[in-house]
């Protein structure tokens, strides 16, 4: 069944759902701030990455540190992620919600409302 989008940047039409289409391993490849890049500030050079899995559970993955692993749900337009890594030196937990702007099955482009109008742009692995 074909959905009609609801995103800024489309798609106009999409015969995947939005979970569907988010489920995969996405990349970080650029990241603006006021419309500028600021992706080598932002991530130190480190590759960054978000795995999306069906059974709503997902892992980020930054250079090469330990994942942090989580889980995600759809609400609206939203991806909202509790990300949690337990660890020997300790205990990370963080709530995000990635606002979605553009979600093809290639390419993904979240914003986030804020002071420096931040655009991360991902391409699917």
């Amino acid at each position: 069944m074909a959905s009609c989008s609801k995103f800024e940047d489309g798609p106009a039409i999409s015969f995947r759902s939005k979970e569907n289409r988010l489920t995969g391993k996405w990349k970080l490849t650029k990241w603006t701030e006021k419309g500028e890049d600021v992706t080598l500030l932002r991530t130190d050079t480190n590759e960054v990455f978000y795995e999306f899995f069906k059974e709503k559970t997902l892992s980020f993955l930054y250079g090469l540190n330990q994942p942090i692993e989580g889980t995600w749900e759809m609400e609206d337009n939203n991806v909202i992620m509790d990300l949690q890594l337990v660890s020997d030196i300790g205990n990370y937990i963080d709530k995000d919600t990635l606002m979605l702007k553009r979600l093809t099955n290639k390419e993904m482009v979240v914003f986030y409302d804020n002071d420096v109008e931040t655009e991360i742009f991902f391409e699917a692995q």
